[in-house]
């Protein structure tokens, strides 16, 4: 094992789970469209991959809808939906 400084300055994790479809999961709340959409712009901007926008798989609130969380900032974002993804950009991907 090696340890090293984390490469990226901020990484916002996108829940796109998919389950057996015996509960609800963050893939049954546009998680993929989402998480799309926030790497899309994330290049189109240029700050990927200092700022990293990656998938994530079950973060265990499914119940909530689609969770966001950014780090090191300590922001977790639950029930996220195509129309918030302009919010987190303007906050996160500049």
């Amino acid at each position: 094992m090696q340890e090293s400084v984390i490469p990226y300055e901020k990484q916002i994790f996108v829940c796109t789970y998919a389950k057996d479809g015996s509960k609800r999961c963050g893939n049954d709340h546009q998680g993929e469209s989402i998480f799309k959409e926030l790497r899309r712009v994330a290049k189109e901007r240029g700050v990927h991959p200092r700022i990293r926008v990656a998938q994530s798989k079950c973060l265990g609130q499914c119940d909530q809808g689609v969770n966001v969380m950014v780090y090191p900032d300590e922001v977790w974002y639950q029930n996220v939906k195509m129309d918030d993804v302009q919010i987190l950009v303007d906050k996160y991907l500049k």
